[in-house]
């Protein structure tokens, strides 16, 4: 990946950060999915992305360490409902604290690598908690608070 695509990945990942973080505020807690999904709050929403940049982020730090970290245990949606378990006890202030700290930590961990170091497995650990992953949540909160 070369200077300017990763800057662009940068850009829209603020991008959708700011528009996913707004549409958070404006409903604290209020559920923002699906009836027939789990019963999320912006506190659950803010835990799940922090646990995801936090894992996701871990592994482009120990792949650029030669260290590989071992795959979360389960299907997605059981490690969603893990992350959410584990970390309800959390305020709505906390857990949006941990949610920017850890968007702030994977921007600064992707400007930090080296631009020889770029390899498919950087990159796809540099996407895999971004702008996409924050667009879909943000969709989601859209699709179930206009009905």
């Amino acid at each position: 990946m070369d200077a300017e695509a990763i800057q662009e990945m940068l850009l829209q990942d603020r991008q959708e950060w700011d528009s996913l973080v707004a549409a958070l505020e404006k409903h604290p807690h209020e559920p923002l999915h699906d009836p027939e999904s789990p019963d999320w709050v912006s506190r659950d929403v803010y835990t799940h992305l922090a646990s995801w940049m936090e894992h996701s982020t871990c592994d482009l730090e120990a792949h650029l360490a030669g260290r590989t970290l071992s795959p979360l245990d389960g299907t997605d949606d059981e490690i969603n409902a893990a992350f959410q378990t584990a970390h309800n006890h959390m305020s709505l202030d906390e857990a949006r604290a941990w949610a920017q700290r850890e968007f702030t930590r994977r921007i600064e961990a992707i400007k930090a690598v080296p631009p020889q170091r770029w390899d498919p497995i950087l990159e796809a650990a540099a996407r895999a908690d971004g702008a996409q992953h924050y667009r879909a949540h943000h969709g989601y909160i859209a699709v179930f608070r206009s009905t």
